[in-house]
């Protein structure tokens, strides 16, 4: 057996190809699109994108920005600390009533 990678490479570069793959994508997208239901696109955005959906990068980084977008404002809106009261108990508060430098004043 042998073990030199390049040996190996140099051996498989000189076999003849078993099969042929010049149609390859072609036959892969047919297989596809036999699976999926003629009356029932996988979406809207599939039948404008000749039935792939996200089938350009500008689409799918439309859609990656938008949802970013979307997330960050339900976190802005609803993820910010609300205002509390001061309480009396809080020694070590800026605005504590009986901490003892607001004692003596």
């Amino acid at each position: 057996m042998k073990n030199d990678l390049d040996a190996l490479i140099k051996d498989l570069k000189a076999a003849p190809l078993d099969r042929d793959l010049h149609n390859l994508e072609a036959e892969v997208w047919e297989r596809i699109d036999a699976r999926n239901p003629a009356g029932h696109p996988a979406s809207p955005a599939a039948i404008a994108t000749d039935r792939r959906l996200f089938a350009t990068p500008a689409v799918s980084r439309t859609a990656a920005v938008a949802l970013a977008v979307a997330i960050g404002l339900l976190v802005g809106l609803f993820g910010a600390p609300s205002q509390s009261s001061p309480s009396d108990f809080s020694v070590f508060s800026v605005d504590a009533p009986y901490a003892p430098s607001g004692l003596l004043r």
